[in-house]
């Protein structure tokens, strides 16, 4: 099975790599190079600022072996 990648976000979203990238001020080419990278090898600082660029966003929640839940910010920003 295929891992997603951000790009697969971006296609299902219907929005252009030129607009990520003038939000993330890198060029188109930039874009693809991350969008190349599976989503658990960028940063999360990173991988937020892209995912926002798309008008999402990015939250991590974290479970502790004795079951209690951690939400790590409401929302990670780039």
């Amino acid at each position: 099975m295929r891992e997603l990648t951000l790009g697969d976000i971006r296609k299902q979203h219907r929005v252009k790599q030129e607009v990520v990238a003038m939000a993330l001020c890198v060029t188109a080419s930039g874009v693809s190079k991350l969008e190349s990278k599976r989503i658990q090898d960028v940063s999360l600082q990173r991988a937020a600022a892209y995912l926002a660029a798309l008008g999402g966003s990015l939250k991590i929640e974290v479970t502790l072996p004795d079951g209690g839940v951690v939400k790590v910010g409401e929302n990670i920003s780039a």
